[in-house]
This record gives C-alpha cells, sequence and structure tokens, in this order.
C-alpha cells in the first residue's frame, strides 16, 4: 500500500527529533516544554498555629527548691525558695487589692495564682482601699495611675505587648505604652536588668538594704516566660544579686515590700498562719497590708478552649 512508505517517514522523523531533543537537553529535555501545574506555583501553605496548653501548663509550680550561693567572702549560703513559671501569651492580670484578702484568695477557682503587687503608701486614693500607689497600673479590670507621680517616674515597669511578649521597662505609662501593651505594672524596683539601659530618672525603690528578708521576684527568663519566685527568709541584696545571676533572668524586678511578700496558689499553697509565720521570720503580725494581683487564663486562652472546659475554669 502507498501509504505504508509515508508512515515510515513521519515514525522516522520523529524518532530523529526525540534523539536530538535528548542530545541537546541531556538533563529531562523531555519536560522542557511542559508547563508546571497550578500547585507548583501555590506557595507552600502556613502550618496551623500551635494550640494553646493547656490550664495545668499556663503556671507550673515548683516547690521547696534551693540554690546554692558563693558569697563574695568565699563562704557559701543556700537560698531556699518556691518559683511559679507563667506563659505570657495566655495569662491576664486583675488589680485585687487589699486588705487581708487571703482566705478569699485561697478560695478562688478561677485563679491560677496570686502575688504580691509594686509597692505603695497609706492614703487616700484608689477607692476604699486607702493606698496611694507608687506606680500606674493598667490590667485587665482597669486602669489606676499613681498617687505619687514623682515616684511613678522614679521607678521601673513590667509590661505584656498585645503580641504576649513580656518586657521590663522603666518609668511612668504613657500614651506610647497604651498603645503597645494591654497589661502594665509600674512602681517597681528594677533589680537588674540587661535588656535596656535605666534612664537618669530611675532611682529605684530602695537604698540600701542591710536587713535579710523574704524576697518576692518578677524574673524575666531567657525563653520569654515570667518566673515569679518567693525567697525563704534572710536574704540579703547582695545574696539575691548572686541568686538572680545564677538564675539567669535576663531582668529581675521586685514589686513590694519584703514581710509583706504573698505567692498563693488556690489550691496548692494557700495562706495559712503556719505561712505567715514563714514569710515574717516568726512575726506574722508584720505581714499585714497585702496589695494583691490575680493572674488568671487570658480571654483568648478560654476562647479556644471546647465547651466542655468551662468547668475547669470556674464557670
Amino acid at each position: 500500500m502507498r501509504p505504508l512508505p509515508l508512515v515510515l517517514l513521519c515514525l522516522a522523523s520523529g524518532l530523529l527529533g526525540i534523539l536530538t531533543a535528548v542530545l541537546l537537553h541531556p538533563q529531562g529535555g523531555l519536560d522542557q516544554g511542559v508547563s508546571p501545574v497550578i500547585s507548583e506555583l501555590l506557595p507552600e501553605p502556613e502550618p496551623p498555629p500551635p494550640p494553646p496548653p493547656t490550664r495545668d501548663e499556663l503556671v507550673v509550680f515548683k516547690q521547696d527548691q534551693s540554690l546554692e550561693l558563693l558569697r563574695t567572702d568565699g563562704t557559701r549560703v543556700e537560698i531556699g525558695y518556691h518559683s511559679a513559671v507563667l506563659d505570657p501569651r495566655w495569662i491576664s492580670i486583675d488589680f485585687f487589692g487589699g486588705w487581708n484578702r487571703e482566705m478569699e484568695a485561697n478560695e478562688d477557682v478561677q485563679a491560677l495564682l496570686f502575688t504580691s503587687g509594686p509597692t505603695f503608701a497609706r492614703g487616700q486614693g484608689n477607692g476604699e482601699l486607702g493606698m496611694v500607689l507608687h506606680g500606674d497600673l493598667m490590667l485587665a479590670n482597669g486602669t489606676w495611675r499613681a498617687g505619687n507621680l514623682t515616684a511613678a517616674r522614679e521607678r521601673a515597669w513590667m509590661g505584656i505587648t498585645k503580641d504576649g511578649e513580656l518586657e521590663f521597662g522603666y518609668g511612668p505609662l504613657t500614651s506610647e505604652l497604651e498603645q503597645e501593651l494591654q497589661l502594665f505594672i509600674g512602681g517597681l524596683h528594677a533589680f537588674t536588668n540587661t535588656t535596656r539601659e535605666p534612664p537618669e530618672s530611675y532611682e529605684g525603690v530602695y537604698g540600701e538594704m542591710k536587713l535579710a528578708d523574704v524576697r518576692i521576684i518578677y524574673g524575666l527568663r531567657p525563653d520569654g516566660k515570667l518566673e515569679l519566685v518567693e525567697t525563704a527568709d534572710g536574704v540579703y541584696f547582695p545574696d539575691l544579686e548572686q541568686f538572680v545571676k545564677q538564675k539567669g533572668f535576663l531582668a529581675a524586678y521586685l514589686p513590694d515590700h519584703a514581710s509583706k511578700s504573698r505567692l498563693i496558689i488556690p489550691g496548692t499553697r494557700l495562706w495559712s498562719e503556719e505561712q505567715a509565720v514563714w514569710v515574717s521570720g516568726g512575726k506574722p503580725s508584720i505581714t499585714q497590708m497585702p496589695f494583691l494581683l490575680k493572674v488568671t487564663p487570658s480571654t483568648e486562652w478560654i476562647n479556644q478552649q471546647p465547651a466542655a472546659s468551662d468547668a475547669l475554669i470556674g464557670e
């Protein structure tokens, strides 16, 4: 049949074309002209954000710890302490106030913990509390301005940004900080801070402290979490300097005056006469006038929990 030579000619031409393409493009020549599929043009989808921690993971409480320190004179001392590690991305802080509300704090199932607030003085201010704050407060349940503006400028603050980052700074609550932060606790004493240099206006709360006492510490950990520490009675300031350095804190601030310190974990570590004796060196009468801050799970954390978790958060 006459078409057969024509068919053979077409086949030979095709094979010759393929051979030429392979010789000219030995690495994938057959794919050079193939258009990519749509899925190859789209960017890789971002992985979903990790789920929030469980309620038990929001605060990790470690009781009865100790740290051995080497003093500058060559002697060694062992510091006993309790600590609670908090994730700033998932917590909220309320102004719980005072006076003497420890028993209420013991029973508060919504709270993760209670701890001492910043320094203050007796006087007219902030409703019926009769206190004059030495620093501004911008917390989940309201904003309170310092009754002592000079003290607010001379002291330090701890805050949480709207992105959940923990920051330690100096001075009062400014309009710029109000835009950047969701929480602000002023009136603190900056014991150490490797993240910022203090301004000339910073004076701090304490002068030279020679008395040994209980210390509450707000510590900025290298992982960005907040560690609240309550030391045993008998800690001198030089010991505390060694303590926060050995703990590896990027910053360490002190809130309230020593013997009025509080660290209450509802259901775990309650306020009691025994604890009052412990923090006062055997003189519980000097542990009055608490000023408490209440730490709870944030609204964002609560909104991401299944309905079945309502009972866990006390609703």
